[in-house]
């Protein structure tokens, strides 16, 4: 099997496992509870929903805070690989010439 099919098979894991732990603190937490965010009255839901939409919405915003960082990392990245082709190929360069010295 590829590495991406592995690789998709435990994201798909752990989606279904997210999934069903989600399920689960909802049933244990239905208690509902109306909700004031800066001033505004939110629709009376089960705690377990609220804990898991703010689990979500903290999950959301760690990934964008983090994209920028990891975007230049992976663009640096490739900067440095072509430096590296281009340094190899000018050692190459150099190691033929001084063998045919």
């Amino acid at each position: 099997m590829e590495m991406t099919k592995v690789k998709r098979w435990i994201g798909l894991l752990l989606l279904f496992i997210c999934v069903l732990m989600g399920v689960w603190i909802v049933q244990d937490n239905p208690l509902e509870v109306p909700v004031t965010l800066l001033g505004f009255s939110l629709l009376k839901l089960p705690i377990g929903i609220w804990l898991l939409a703010a689990f979500l919405a903290g999950s959301v915003l760690s990934y964008a805070v983090g994209l920028p960082g990891s975007l230049g990392q992976k663009a640096q990245c490739r900067r440095l690989r072509r430096q590296l082709v281009l340094a190899e190929a000018e050692i190459k360069k150099l190691g033929s010439e001084s063998s045919k010295s």
